[in-house]
């Protein structure tokens, strides 16, 4: 999980450098219009990847109560519960980031060439 959570950082890093400079243009009308697509683009992954989230740590939960009611649950795993529903709720959000890091670099060097 804390590998995770610190390649996460690192793709946020290249993504907000990819996207400082749109969301600084988009403050104009021209920059608006040519970069409104990557802006809207960044807000709708954003809330799929929340609710893709929030069902996976639902998911997780349901599938964790019905191990503990049935007794497939051992009771040295309980302590691990709660990273269990943190990491299923959190791996869209990785998942987004690494795919917008790797998109918005890709995009760079075709501008560039």
């Amino acid at each position: 999980m804390a590998l995770r959570f610190s390649m996460a950082g690192l793709h946020t890093g290249f993504t907000l450098w990819h996207r400082l400079p749109m969301l600084a243009a988009a403050l104009t009308p021209q920059g608006k219009a040519r970069h409104g697509n990557e802006l809207n683009r960044m807000v709708s992954e954003k809330s799929a990847a929340l609710f893709d989230g929030l069902r996976n740590a639902q998911r997780e939960m349901v599938r964790l109560t019905v191990d503990a009611m049935t007794g497939r649950l051992a009771f040295e795993d309980m302590p691990h519960m709660t990273a269990s529903v943190a990491a299923a709720g959190m791996q869209p959000a990785f998942r987004t980031v690494k795919a917008n890091s790797r998109r918005l670099k890709a995009r760079k060097l075709q501008q560039k060439f």
